[in-house]
């Protein structure tokens, strides 16, 4: 028979039965764990605990607040729904794959896989909410796209410089 755990009096509490829960009176917002459940989570969230708290009016709980101080602390919870939190996110760096894959392709193949990797770490660095490894990424995404480019030109001005004293030279 599966077995649930509860957060009581900011302690975890447990394992109880669907029937013992149901004698204890829990509220569609307490804090439930199980096996199956990667984390802790409100038991209106449970399926199998639905029926325990049909009857019952929903009400707003006030927010979960962990109790400071303690040597062992139990995880908060954000209580807030996705419309109620901000959404402001800086916006995502520029990736420079492009210009990653068009010197993978013309100039160097080295430089141009190190940077096709720092791209895309870019885009996974930002949608996973770490937006100082995505701007970390997209300058080392352009420092190893500018590099070879510039070794590039470099050259080519040289031979440039070379083949028009060549010309005067030879006139």
């Amino acid at each position: 028979m599966k077995q649930y755990y509860i957060i009581r009096n900011d302690q975890p509490a447990g394992p109880y039965t669907i029937e013992e829960l149901a004698t204890m009176g829990i509220t569609p917002d307490t804090i439930v764990w199980a096996e199956d459940i990667v984390d802790w989570i409100p038991a209106y969230q449970v399926n199998e605990l639905n029926s325990l708290f049909a009857s019952t009016t929903a009400q707003t709980p006030p927010p979960y607040q962990v109790p400071s101080g303690r040597a062992t602390e139990a995880p908060s919870y954000d209580t807030t729904s996705p419309e109620d939190r901000p959404s402001v996110r800086p916006p995502m760096p520029p990736t420079y794959l492009v210009w990653s894959i068009l010197v993978t392709i013309f100039l160097c193949r080295i430089a141009g896989i190190v940077a096709i990797v720092y791209s895309t770490q870019v885009s996974s660095c930002y949608y996973a909410g770490n937006y100082e490894g995505a701007a970390y990424a997209s300058r080392q995404a352009r420092w190893w796209v500018r590099i070879p480019a510039y070794i590039y030109l470099a050259f080519l001005l040289a031979f440039l410089i070379g083949g028009l004293i060549g010309w005067i030279f030879n006139r």
